[in-house]
């Protein structure tokens, strides 16, 4: 297989992507495992059995002598990536197939090609919201023997499968041999004409007894160096340690919460006081709105996405930022978006149906059935984000936050204490599930703690420090929080008879909720103004 992995991820992200297959669950999922596998030199072990449990989440006594989905779904597959590139084979550089009489993908380059396999139509406007244009690439130092170059490809080949994941990227291929063992890498002027915004290098130092990968990623634009890191790996790494490297290459460059990549390219769009293209808008402002939580970035935010989606009702991404904003105008009590929990439920089940193979769907309709109360539902919706992304930290987060809050609180407790293990740069807020867990456990000094470094998280700072303070008996400090958090606009106390109070009646949250009564009743506070 010569063709470029990078061209031929960008192909399958297109192809989910048309209405053909936007709809249809089982085609997408069928066919991203496939090309996925054999892009992994794992295509020899796909069979009927694999793709149903593996893909298609079939139990694991599924029969395939009894259930012939797989060939069914494979027949479909076929004909509708024929009847794709009937019509849409000039735009395509590389043509994906399923030969018949196999399950491993084909992949070949395509001589009708009329335009290069990351450069969008530049008189077409994308239907789905786009984030930054990202190339990868590995080499390595000293000598260029087998074991060397070996693992220079098997690392940049995980880093492509991995990044792959993750919907707000896009992964370009700047035309340039990838792992030479003494290679420059691509100019600035080579990388800005394919519109890179970021090259993510690997430089791989092997050792006697050990190897360095010395990780940079450079904004393109303005040449800034936006991230750089030392990570170890052993003389002979298992797929273990290659997993455990890309997730922490992911936490520190493309996650939501904490991905360097996101976060400096909307600061830089927003810098250069344009106008930003519409399918790039609603990213940047949710970005920008992660990177500093407030009442009025939520409002742009909002707005942004809303118009998106009058205009692109189909914009899968858009769509899961509006479910993703619904559950912070619920957790942060903003109380902005009119009739909250069916506009949530609405976007979140649209989210599924535009894009049922996206993690991250996975993840907001999880989010938003724990709001319904479907717990069972939330769990299994977890459990399938994480195995179609394992490297999206992000969604590990409200995966450990979810459980405790479900009354899971050890698994919930491991799960975050695994994710906090990785070296990256966490928001202040994830100081949160800590907090409450401290706070059950009695432990109002360590609960203090974590309480002082929640400053970017709307009202739950106040009100963690407010609660903590209370039952170190200083009482004084406590009343001073307590009235910060009064003054938040909107601000519904649990007993307030609110919809959003009832966020305090989780079995983990009750002793807040119990703490911040005491306080009301126990402090003298200044009556509240009436409003007009």
């Amino acid at each position: 297989m010569n063709t470029d992995k990078e061209q031929i991820i960008a192909e399958l992200e297109r192809i989910l992507n048309h209405p053909r297959f936007r709809a249809r669950k089982l085609i997408r999922l069928f066919l991203q495992y496939a090309v996925l596998e054999t892009l992994a030199d794992r295509g020899q072990h796909l069979n009927q059995y694999t793709i149903a449990v593996n893909a298609l989440g079939k139990p694991k006594d599924f029969s395939p002598v009894y259930n012939p989905v797989v060939r069914i779904e494979a027949g479909r597959l076929r004909k509708l990536l024929q009847d794709y590139y009937t019509e849409n084979g000039d735009d395509s550089p590389v043509m994906i197939s399923i030969p018949k009489g196999s399950y491993q993908a084909s992949f070949k380059a395509n001589n009708r090609t009329t335009t290069r396999a990351d450069t969008a139509m530049p008189s077409q406007t994308p239907h789905v919201t786009e984030g930054p244009r990202i190339a990868a690439y590995c080499q390595h130092a000293g000598s260029s023997d087998n074991a060397a170059l070996t693992l220079c490809h098997k690392l940049h080949n995980d880093l492509l499968l991995m990044m792959s994941r993750f919907r707000n990227i896009r992964l370009v291929s700047p035309s340039l041999e990838t792992c030479p063992s003494a290679a420059a890498l691509p100019s600035l002027d080579n990388l800005r004409q394919h519109r890179v915004d970021y090259l993510l290098n690997c430089d791989i130092q092997i050792h006697a007894a050990s190897t360095e990968v010395f990780c940079t990623l450079l904004h393109i634009p303005s040449n800034e160096l936006v991230w750089t890191d030392i990570l170890p790996l052993p003389a002979q790494p298992a797929q273990a340690n290659m997993d455990a490297f890309c997730m922490r290459v992911a936490a520190n460059t493309i996650t939501l919460h904490s991905g360097r990549a996101l976060s400096h390219w909307a600061a830089y769009q927003q810098s250069l006081k344009l106008p930003l293209p519409s399918h790039q808008q609603v990213l940047v402002d949710y970005l920008a709105f992660l990177r500093d939580i407030s009442q009025e970035n939520f409002t742009t935010a909002q707005e942004s996405c809303q118009q998106r989606l009058e205009h692109f009702p189909d914009d899968s991404r858009a769509m899961v930022i509006l479910a993703r904003l619904c559950g912070y105008d619920h957790v942060l009590q903003y109380n902005l978006l009119p009739d909250m929990e069916t506009l949530w439920t609405h976007a979140a089940r649209m989210a599924m149906k535009l894009d049922p193979g996206g993690a991250e769907s996975h993840s907001v309709f999880a989010h938003n059935s724990f709001l319904r109360g479907d717990f069972e539902l939330c769990r299994a919706e977890f459990e399938i984000a994480r195995k179609i992304n394992p490297f999206d930290t992000s969604i590990e987060y409200l995966y450990g936050l979810g459980l405790y809050l479900m009354g899971d609180e050890a698994a919930g407790m491991q799960s975050f204490t695994e994710l906090t293990a990785i070296p990256f740069t966490q928001p202040d807020w994830y100081h949160l599930l800590p907090f409450i867990d401290a706070f059950n456990r009695d432990n109002y000094q360590q609960a203090l703690s974590m309480a002082e470094q929640i400053q970017q998280f709307g009202y739950w700072g106040e009100m963690a420090r407010s609660v903590s303070y209370f039952r170190l008996g200083q009482h004084e400090r406590c009343l001073a929080e307590f009235r910060q958090l009064l003054q938040r606009p909107g601000i519904v106390l649990p007993g307030q008879g609110n919809q959003h109070s009832a966020l305090f009646a989780y079995p983990p949250l009750r002793k807040l909720a119990e703490v911040l009564q005491e306080i009301r009743h126990a402090l003298p506070l200044p009556a509240k103004t009436p409003e007009a």
